[in-house]
């Protein structure tokens, strides 16, 4: 079974329940409700793609993109600057890798379903960032191997589609990544 085979599309609450459980078994000081109940996808559009390893069946490896905080604040508060591109961005938001499944290509893998089914939905801008407290060099590497523009420590996101997608009470992260998707 080929890695991209080994990927699935995390649909109901009890599987994005199995993805929460490896997101916090691997970052600090993430909420509890940071991937979004399926009741809410009309909202947040969220992509939650996991891994699971062949051979034991473990979730190896899990990623979350979906519409930025930005552009769901604007909505929530009923102002409309971001509805022309609501469904034409995407915030990488949370991907982890289990440790000892590390160095396996797997979140390469991730990153490439995600790029692809992004592109099915008409996605156009896909950005994230890296905090200060996460392997920001190694990351760096990855996101730059994976095609994204990759600022350095410090530099704001530009605007991505006309608009700002940074929250001007943000913390700002170690360093910001974007891509383009083309149309396929």
């Amino acid at each position: 079974m080929t890695t991209e085979a080994a990927i699935s599309e995390a649909t109901t609450d009890a599987q994005r329940a199995e993805v929460q459980a490896l997101f916090e078994g691997t970052f600090h000081d993430i909420a509890p409700n940071a991937i979004p109940k399926v009741e809410h996808d009309h909202l947040y559009a969220p992509l939650v793609l996991r891994y699971h390893d062949p051979e034991t069946g473990r979730l190896a490896g899990a990623a979350l993109t979906c519409r930025s905080q930005v552009a769901i604040s604007m909505t929530m508060m009923r102002r409309p600057e971001y509805a022309p591109v609501m469904d034409r961005h995407s915030e990488l938001d949370l991907m982890a890798v289990a440790q000892a499944f590390r160095g396996r290509g797997i979140g390469g893998a991730l990153v490439r379903a995600m790029e692809e089914r992004l592109r099915e939905r008409g996605v156009r801008i896909w950005f994230g960032n890296a905090t200060r407290d996460l392997e920001t060099t190694r990351l760096r590497e990855f996101y730059t191997r994976h095609g994204f523009t990759v600022l350095p420590d410090g530099q704001p996101l530009p605007d991505l589609l006309g608009r700002s997608w940074v929250l001007p009470t943000a913390e700002q992260p170690a360093f910001f990544f974007y891509k383009q998707i083309k149309k396929g």
